[in-house]
């Protein structure tokens, strides 16, 4: 049976996370997901309430496989993401991370967020929300295998990537 992973594991394993985008170590920052990972910023519908089926619904973002992050971050550093040049400056703030179930190979976890993004060209954004985790235990680590944001704001009035949210 699997070691479990304490609350204070999990956090650092979160605010490691956000150091890294913070740095912008992107590469070192997909390193943390798993091969088979889902990033996933849901909308919001007409209901108010965040979609539920990401293949049927809107998304903010919707990235199935390190893949599809690795070919975003690419487009990002290469400087063809237009939504993302000039590239801001990121403070994600990390906070009251719970473990919220752990099992032998996986670990669901809550945190709450909120992220200031500035560049000059384009001033100052924040987003708040929340991430909910599923990280997978692999060879004595914890990987991300699952990261949905559920953002409180449902209308995004200026820049929006993955290292914003």
């Amino acid at each position: 049976m699997a070691e479990p992973v304490s609350a204070a594991a999990v956090a650092e394993f979160l605010y490691r996370e956000a150091r890294l985008l913070d740095s912008r170590k992107f590469g070192e920052w997909l390193d943390l997901f798993c091969e088979d990972a889902v990033f996933w910023a849901p909308a919001v519908g007409m209901d108010g309430a965040h979609t539920t089926i990401p293949e049927l619904s809107l998304n903010f973002i919707y990235i199935v496989g390190r893949a599809g992050l690795e070919a975003r971050v690419f487009r990002v550093e290469s400087g063809g993401s237009l939504a993302s040049n000039p590239l801001p400056q990121t403070r994600h703030l990390v906070t009251n991370v719970t473990v919220d179930s752990d099992g032998p190979g996986e670990v669901a976890a809550f945190a709450n967020t909120q992220v200031v993004a500035f560049c000059e060209a384009r001033g100052q954004q924040i987003l708040n929300g929340s991430y909910e985790y599923v990280l997978r235990k692999e060879n004595g680590r914890l990987r991300i295998a699952r990261k949905k944001i559920l953002l409180l704001e449902y209308v995004i009035d200026g820049y929006f990537d993955f290292f914003t949210i």
